[in-house]
């Protein structure tokens, strides 16, 4: 399955997936803790593949 958000940015995703890690920390089983880890993982994941933000790219220029 997969989702499509709009509107957000990626310190936004950043924050879900630490709340996701938080949450498996905290969670009743085992079971539900891997999976919450698991869509962290995931998304953690696809955020590694993005460019790095312009921000980076210009300080990197200055250089």
């Amino acid at each position: 399955m997969a989702a499509q958000v709009s509107g957000l940015g990626v310190a936004d995703y950043q924050e879900i997936v630490e709340s996701l890690l938080i949450a498996a920390d905290h969670a009743a089983g085992e079971e539900v803790a891997a999976y919450r880890r698991e869509i962290a993982d995931r998304i953690g994941a696809a955020l590694d593949t993005l460019p790095p933000p312009r921000e980076a790219l210009e300080a990197v220029k200055g250089q």
